[in-house]
């Protein structure tokens, strides 16, 4: 598990040069997050992309692969395998950087990889907005002030040093005038974040600062509890999938814009589409022709058929692997055999895989339920799945579906993403001394898994968000697992991560 540093705070607090102490000092990757836009600059230089043209410089953002690493105490800014730290201060490639960096979605990505790099590597990273946007989640926050005079004494005195003239009184004027441009601007300002710790080094050394911090860090790995998200936590690819398509088509579609039922069980979401204008949709809807969006759940083919017919503009996101349900029942039924589909009868998933069926179809929860299908003896069955079932009760499902009277095909359809984060939570269930499964209460593949992390953790909590966690259910563990269902977003899992560590913060730094 990593150990993330975040330190924020005004300019010319000395944060770069703390942070690159504290990183060397924990043996720790320092995230110089101005290489990583040079390195990237320094690929659309080479690309021979316009770099005043945002499109074209969006466009080519996925060619770039940049990452940080350490080697013997030497950084390596890396673009596409290559250590391009020496080759990225030229005075061309320094104009490039302050060129795209500005640009929101260059920005957006390189966030998304520190992201990344934090998920999986021990780190410290310093800036304006880490603690409160980049790295909300950090394991420890500093912001690390001082004096808008004492500041701008150092300036001054760093100017000296390099001689050139300056104006004491006149730099401490544009420290002020530069605090207050950050903290009033529109896009992550600078501000301390709730659970951060406040270090004014006004009047302390760089070593004294360095020492606080390095102190804070050691108390933090001693009395505070461990935290264990799981990687395969939160939307799955289908869903993404379907939850972008509904954005993008807020920003390109013109008229209503509807999805069939809920894109999502997640009540949060649905509720901040509707506030987008984005409708719920079912068959006895009436309202003004538009837009739908089909969920990643899917429907039947007569279904399909209807809404198109009555002048919708239908926009199919059912997720791939659910589409391929579709064609196997639809293949198979044609051929002549009956279908047995293990899942949830009135899960929408299902009854869209049922509309798929030639002939007769069956659906079974249960392996006991494969007694009570009325097909007759020798009849060719076919055993498909929902994709968000659970699998250990699906392979008993199989074992007496191979013993039974029928000639049979089965096709395992339980999606990998949801049988990964199955097994995922299963581990970390039996590892924490208590288990949060974050969900929505009528998502199937979430309550799957709160029956899974309850068989192996006896203090097992399902919650839709971080407003519904008790603190007091983590007063006595030493190891908190996290899981989430396939429609739970990425930012809920974040708000409840941090209410944990907020709660354990508020322990850790009470003597402070």
């Amino acid at each position: 598990m990593s150990f993330t540093i975040a330190i924020d705070g005004p300019a010319g607090a000395g944060k770069s040069t703390i942070a690159k102490l504290v990183a060397k000092e924990l043996e720790c990757i320092y995230v110089d997050t101005g290489a990583m836009y040079r390195a990237l600059a320094l690929y659309m230089v080479r690309k021979g992309v316009d770099i005043h043209d945002e499109k074209k410089v969006e466009a080519e953002l996925a060619g770039a692969d940049v990452s940080l690493m350490y080697d013997k105490g030497d950084l390596k800014v890396m673009l596409n395998g290559e250590n391009v730290a020496g080759i990225i201060r030229t005075p061309e490639v320094s104009e490039a950087a302050s060129v795209v960096s500005a640009y929101r979605q260059v920005r957006k990505e390189l966030v998304r990889r520190q992201q990344l790099m934090a998920e999986k590597t021990d780190l410290v990273m310093d800036g304006r907005d880490i603690g409160t946007c980049v790295l909300p989640s950090a394991d420890l926050k500093i912001y690390l002030t001082a004096d808008a005079k004492v500041r701008g004494e150092r300036r001054y005195k760093e100017l000296l040093e390099k001689g050139e003239e300056c104006d004491l009184e006149e730099i401490i004027r544009d420290v002020i005038e530069r605090d207050r441009r950050d903290m009033t601007r529109e896009e992550s300002p600078l501000r301390q974040a709730d659970d951060a710790v406040l270090v004014d080094s006004s009047y302390m050394s760089i070593e004294e600062v360095c020492s606080a911090i390095l102190d804070l860090v050691k108390d933090k790995k001693k009395n505070c509890i461990e935290i264990r998200v799981c990687q395969t936590a939160g939307f799955c690819f289908g869903v993404k999938r379907a939850v972008d398509k509904v954005y993008e088509c807020i920003e390109s579609e013109e008229g209503p814009i509807y999805t069939y039922g809920p894109i999502i069980h997640n009540e949060d979401v649905v509720a901040e589409l509707d506030k987008k204008g984005v409708k719920v949709w079912d068959d006895d809807s009436k309202g003004e022709k538009g837009t739908l969006i089909i969920r990643a759940h899917g429907i039947g083919k007569e279904r399909m058929r209807k809404l198109q017919s009555i002048g919708m503009n239908v926009i199919d996101a059912t997720c791939p692997f659910v589409k391929k349900i579709h064609k196997i029942v639809s293949e198979k039924s044609a051929e002549g055999y009956n279908i047995i589909i293990a899942g949830k009868k009135d899960h929408p998933e299902v009854i869209g895989i049922t509309g798929w069926c030639e002939g007769p179809f069956y659906v079974v929860s249960e392996p006991e339920d494969l007694d009570n299908i009325p097909f007759e003896e020798g009849s060719k069955c076919c055993l498909v799945s929902q994709t968000t079932f659970n699998h250990n009760k699906f392979n008993k499902i199989v074992a007496k579906f191979k013993k039974t009277m029928y000639y049979g095909l089965v096709f395992n359809s339980i999606c990998n993403a949801t049988q990964e984060n199955q097994e995922e939570t299963a581990r970390v269930s039996e590892w924490a001394d208590v288990m949060l499964v974050i969900g929505g209460k009528h998502s199937s593949n979430t309550q799957k898994l709160n029956e899974i992390a309850s068989e192996r953790c006896e203090h097992t909590y399902f919650i839709r968000s971080s407003d519904e966690l008790d603190p007091a259910w983590i007063d006595h563990a030493d190891r908190v697992g996290i899981t989430a269902g396939a429609s739970t977003p990425q930012n809920i899992i974040e708000e409840v991560k941090t209410k944990c560590q907020k709660k354990v913060l508020r322990n850790c730094w009470k003597k402070m």
